[in-house]
This record gives structure tokens, sequence and C-alpha cells, in this order.
């Protein structure tokens, strides 16, 4: 028996068996079957669209303190502490003094942070701590920057003795980082 043969048989034996069901309710069960089968399948592709958003999020560099909620970042200046304990600030505008300040405490800087010629904290408190090496080991300016922003600096905390934090102070003019004694006043700490 060829093809031809077999599609003949085939077809005399359909036209032999009696149909009760319409054509169309045939035809509508057909497409309901096959939506249900697609849907595991755009539920699939649904979660691996929702896993790669997730890892491009999570493979993205930080730019946040592992101290803080992520998504932190102001415009003015970000502060972004390294697992190495590290924490590298750029300033972009000078604004916000006292935010930044608060930023470098809670990332582990004793700090104080002045922007223009009246300082941000009550009487200027900080007393000197001296300048020498040690400043150089504590803070990294990679390039000597005008008083324009940005800035960007590098403050190793972990090179800081005890007692001893860090004051910023940046004018129209200049721009100073000084070790300075840790007060309540001064650092908060």
């Amino acid at each position: 028996m060829n093809d031809n043969e077999l599609l003949t048989a085939v077809r005399e034996q359909r036209n032999k068996v009696p149909m009760t069901t319409p054509v169309e309710q045939v035809i509508s069960r057909g497409r309901v079957l096959r939506a249900r089968r697609r849907i595991p399948g755009l539920a699939g592709a649904l979660a691996i669209a929702a896993a790669a958003v997730f890892a491009v999020t999570a493979l993205l560099p930080s730019s946040h303190s592992t101290s803080h909620p992520p998504g932190i970042q102001l415009a003015a200046w970000t502060v972004v502490k390294h697992a190495d304990g590290t924490v590298h600030v750029t300033i972009r505008e000078l604004r916000d003094p006292a935010g930044l300040q608060r930023r470098l405490r809670a990332d582990g800087v004793p700090a104080s942070v002045i922007f223009g010629n009246t300082p941000n904290v009550q009487p200027n408190l900080c007393q000197s701590y001296g300048y020498g090496e040690l400043l150089g080991k504590v803070v990294e300016l990679p390039t000597l920057p005008g008083p324009q922003p940005p800035i960007a600096m590098t403050i190793h905390p972990s090179a800081l003795p005890s007692g001893v934090g860090v004051q910023i102070i940046i004018n129209q003019s200049k721009i100073g980082v000084h070790l300075v004694i840790a007060s309540q006043g001064c650092t908060g700490a």
C-alpha cells in the first residue's frame, strides 16, 4: 500500500464516522488548549526576564555604603565605602555640607565638613592635630584639585590614630583637608 492508497482508505473511514460535535466547538476547544499550553511558557519567560534584571542590578557597581540602603546618592556629592574600608568622596556641588558630614560619620570617618566661608558648625570647635606625613596616609587627593568641583578624595579611616578626625573645608578660593582632634563639637565623636 502506498501513500495515496492509505489517504484514500482514511478518507473513506472518516466519512463513515458520525460527528455529533459542531466544528466551531472543536475549533474553540483547540484554541483553549493551545492557550493553556502557552501560559507556562509565558510565565517562564517572565521569570527569566526578572532574573536577568535582578542579575544586572546586582552586578552594577555599588554607589552606596554597606551601612546605608541602596540607591542613596545625592547629585551634590557621593560617598562610597569600599570593602577594604576606604571611603571615596566625590563632591560635585558645594551643597549640604551637614549631610556629607553625617554620611562620612556613618561610614566610620570622624569628620567635620565646611563649605563656603561660614562654618556649618557653631563656632569652629576643631583643634588641629598637625599635618606631617600622616595626612598623606589618611587622605589621598589624586590630583591637586582647584576649589571648583568635582573634587575627589579617598579617606583611609584605618590610618587615623585614635581620637583624630578629618576636617574638609572648601570655599571659593581653596580646598583644605586637615587632621583634627576628634571631639563632640568638631567631628561628632
